[in-house]
């Protein structure tokens, strides 16, 4: 193997790991998905075929084209909402991983005026400004389905995502991305963790939110992710 494939089988690793620890602390069900950027071709994408995430093993990986066709699909059904990743990894050069989840914590935040920003201190990225909420109606009209099924919507919610780490969907759940699958992993498990602070602390009274001199740090991955592989019966 050359080195970049070496590369994108690292990645690849990761990602399996990811659908797995993500399954394992609540935060993705039997739906929801992550997904990582190609070392070889960095405009296609690896995310799993149609599977719970949970149950995700190297057989189910697939490679995606940039426009979320799959490059070999031999008959393996695939994520109808895989355009959420492709459409946000052909926006963000920053980015190489992406998250999709239906997390019951967030959701009050994607129907409600409530803002949704940095709570706590693990969850700086999430900024000192509400994070945008995704109107699947304003593409597609009153009958949507409520999923991007197509590169179009995908589109448009990486456009309302823009340079933020997290994006919420009206009704639906969120949509994370970072520069790696270890902290899109993170984000992903932070943003659930803040959704549940906030919640509670709105019931108290009125939160103290995080400033813009108090999210301005960088996000510790190594040490979480072990123990988070480790509960979820992975390999150090």
């Amino acid at each position: 193997m050359n080195d970049t494939t070496d590369a994108d089988e690292s990645r690849i690793a990761d990602l399996i790991a990811g659908n797995h620890i993500l399954a394992n602390e609540g935060v993705l069900d039997g739906f929801g998905h992550i997904s990582v950027r190609s070392v070889t071709n960095p405009r296609h994408f690896f995310m799993a075929r149609s599977r719970a995430p949970g149950l995700v093993s190297r057989d189910d990986i697939m490679e995606f084209d940039e426009r979320s066709a799959p490059v070999d699909q031999r008959g393996r059904k695939m994520y109808g909402e895989r355009f959420i990743h492709g459409e946000v990894l052909a926006a963000r050069s920053d980015v190489n991983a992406v998250v999709h989840s239906h997390s019951p914590e967030v959701l009050p935040f994607t129907v409600t005026k409530a803002p949704f920003k940095a709570l706590i201190h693990m969850a700086a990225f999430l900024g000192d400004t509400a994070a945008p909420v995704f109107e699947i109606r304003d593409v597609l009209g009153d009958d949507n389905k409520m999923l991007v099924m197509e590169n179009r919507t995908g589109a448009a919610l990486a456009a309302v995502m823009g340079k933020r780490a997290v994006v919420l969907m009206r009704g639906h759940g969120m949509t994370v991305a970072a520069e790696s699958v270890k902290l899109v992993v993170l984000r992903a498990i932070y943003t659930q963790l803040n959704a549940r602070i906030e919640a509670a602390a709105l019931r108290l009274g009125e939160p103290t939110f995080l400033n813009a001199f108090e999210v301005d740090r960088d996000d510790p991955v190594d040490r979480p992710w072990e123990v988070w592989a480790a509960n979820a019966g992975e390999a150090p």
